[in-house]
């Protein structure tokens, strides 16, 4: 018996593993507009000198539960990404290396997540302060009032 159960709870296992990395996945596309790292925010602040549009930037870590409640519940929905359209939106993870890191401390991260708005080609840096606990529309809120000149 115990034998014929052991392809069954593999084959189980296997599923449950395979659903939670396509869920990953289904994140990484809802962000896929996003600059992404250190070559996202050196893309994002050339564009920036031919543009009106502020620089969003998304600080997280793979670890982080707030990040990631961030992420699915608030930045992945319709109206995050309609509203991303009128921003530069990037996101960097500063464990990856050396230049997110140092990108990090230069902007005073220290926690997750973190989220700046930068205007005037960098002369200006809002933080917006809630990402715990917020809706899309809230979220929408405090980014207006970041980019209100």
């Amino acid at each position: 018996m115990t034998k014929k159960l052991l392809p069954l709870v593999i084959i189980l296992l296997s599923t449950a593993l395979i659903f939670m990395a396509l869920k990953n996945l289904s994140l990484d596309v809802s962000l896929s507009s996003w600059g992404n790292n250190y070559p996202g925010y050196t893309e994002a602040t050339k564009m920036q000198q031919n543009s009106t549009k502020p620089i969003a930037l998304y600080f997280y870590t793979d670890w982080c539960s707030n990040c990631k409640a961030l992420r699915e519940q608030v930045l992945a929905s319709a109206e995050i990404t309609s509203y991303m359209e009128n921003l530069h939106a990037v996101k960097i993870n500063p464990e990856i290396g050396i230049n997110e890191e140092n990108l990090a401390k230069k902007f005073g991260v220290f926690g997750y997540p973190s989220f700046f708005i930068i205007m005037e080609n960098g002369s200006v840096i809002k933080q917006i302060r809630r990402t715990a606990n917020v809706t899309p529309e809230q979220f929408i809120a405090q980014l207006q009032q970041a980019t209100k000149s």
